[in-house]
């Protein structure tokens, strides 16, 4: 007996592969966009995103304006909104699609979508700003009472926020779906998908309950690097309606007082940091050769390419070349400039090797007369 094959989407069209980078350009648009929510079609994206977890829609949509407000809500009224309803809204209608999807598309039209980047993957500062909203979250606790009473006996231990939320901003699966039912044909099997779609074109966050959904609004403000990371050399890298501003500095959450009072930072405040990543940070900050000048690495060693200057603490190293620029300024002088480079490296040839991603033996330095 023959076996007829599953497969409907063998190969992408040309007509299809052009639509690719239409739809990643939407959705690294959505993960930037910053503009305030579109309340009316909301109540639409609420009720679809619920009927496909097989709930009727909740009660109440109450809107928040950022993390604190959203976390501070929903441990004040979480114990009158019903059970957390995600599992059955999010991760099931996912589970059902993905499984629905997989069998409907080859191994080599997953590949094409896998190197869409907005369709396989969030921006780098989406992460970051996950992290940022769930620390926030930790901070806002509900009253003592009420976490005490988790753990009264005949009482279902509630979840997390963590576990209870869910931002369609950081789910690159919604992007590739989307695209599938759009422009693949595969709409019967992604169509319980179109409530989540909607939410995402306006709320950066949900909290579903069967009773109340809580919504975020987008942040008022979003700075990153030229690399796609959280940062922001002079101020806030993330703001919110609700007053909660977020520091970064290369993907790296920052106390606000390193950015706010960046001119205070010195080699003692350096050291005293117990998070390397913050130690690290604080260094780029002051600049590594703020840094080197006010005593806070020791030369290594020295050749015709340059210095090696490091520093040692408890369980990390740092290290950074000093080399000056081949090419000499209208005023005749020479910049010097200050490299980063991995702790390990011996020499500063070796470390200027690193940077152009090269051995020592393979460098060949143009040497400066």
């Amino acid at each position: 007996m023959r076996l007829l094959s599953r497969i409907e989407i063998a190969a992408l069209s040309e007509a299809q592969r052009a639509q690719l980078a239409i739809y990643g350009a939407r959705w690294t648009a959505l993960r930037r966009a910053t503009s305030p929510p579109n309340h009316e079609s909301i109540a639409d994206g609420v009720r679809n995103a619920y009927a496909a977890g097989g709930l009727t829609p909740p009660g109440e949509i109450v809107w928040e304006r950022g993390p604190a407000d959203l976390a501070s809500g929903w441990a004040k009224r979480r114990g009158g909104a019903g059970d957390n309803v995600r599992s059955l809204i999010v991760d099931a209608v996912r589970r059902k699609a993905e499984l629905a999807v997989d069998r409907a598309i080859s191994l080599s039209v997953r590949m094409v979508l896998a190197n869409e980047p907005g369709l396989s993957r969030a921006a780098e500062f989406s992460a970051s700003i996950d992290e940022a909203v769930l620390r926030i979250s930790e901070r806002t606790q509900p009253a003592l009472r009420t976490r005490l009473a988790d753990f009264f006996p005949g009482r279902r231990r509630r979840l997390s926020f963590a576990a209870s939320s869910f931002s369609p901003l950081s789910a690159p699966w919604l992007g590739s779906l989307q695209y599938l039912h759009d422009i693949g044909g595969l709409r019967p099997h992604t169509e319980a998908l179109v409530g989540l779609w909607t939410l995402a074109r306006s709320a950066s966050w949900i909290v579903p309950h069967a009773r109340v959904c809580w919504l975020m609004e987008r942040p008022e403000l979003i700075r990153h690097d030229v690399n796609g990371r959280l940062h922001a050399p002079d101020g806030p890298a993330l703001r919110y309606g609700d007053g909660c501003k977020v520091y970064a500095w290369k993907g790296i959450l920052l106390p606000a007082r390193i950015i706010e009072q960046r001119e205070r930072i010195d080699v003692r405040s350096i050291e005293a940091a117990h998070d390397p990543q913050i130690r690290r940070c604080m260094i780029d900050v002051m600049t590594p050769q703020r840094f080197i000048e006010q005593g806070g690495a020791y030369r290594v060693a020295q050749d015709d390419v340059g210095i090696l200057w490091r520093q040692r603490w408890r369980w990390e190293a740092w290290a950074a070349v000093e080399v000056i620029n081949g090419t000499a300024e209208p005023d005749g002088t020479y910049k010097r400039y200050f490299l980063q480079v991995p702790p390990t490296v011996r020499t500063p040839r070796e470390a200027v090797a690193w940077t152009y991603g090269l051995s020592e033996r393979h460098y060949r330095p143009t040497v400066r007369t």
